[in-house]
């Protein structure tokens, strides 16, 4: 049995966990925007990100928790990543603007 300390610092790793889950989103995100790739490539993509996805919520677990699934660590993954999305995501995607407009200058010249 947890106790409620425990269970706070594993709805803390799972809320992380959940942000890096929006990080990987918006990696993939700018990667497919700056590949526009047919449809091979992208089905490889996007089977490579669900992969990522489950490897990253499958550690995230066992680091937490040793694996256990609990009503409280689902909370703390979709909290992390609503939170990612509202919160971080416009500025990284900001700042992936500007390095993907920065590139397209550089290779223009």
């Amino acid at each position: 049995m947890s106790t409620t300390d425990s269970q706070a610092y594993i709805f803390m790793i799972t809320l992380y966990g959940g942000m890096l889950v929006g990080l990987a989103y918006d990696f993939y995100r700018f990667l497919r925007i700056a590949i526009k790739s047919g449809k091979w490539l992208t089905a490889f993509l996007d089977t490579l990100f669900i992969i990522t996805l489950g490897l990253i919520v499958v550690f995230v677990m066992y680091l937490a928790n040793q694996g256990e699934l609990r009503l409280y660590t689902f909370i703390g993954f979709v909290l992390g990543f609503t939170l990612y999305i509202a919160g971080v995501s416009p500025f990284v995607q900001f700042i992936a603007k500007k390095i993907s407009e920065a590139f397209k200058k550089r290779k223009g010249k």
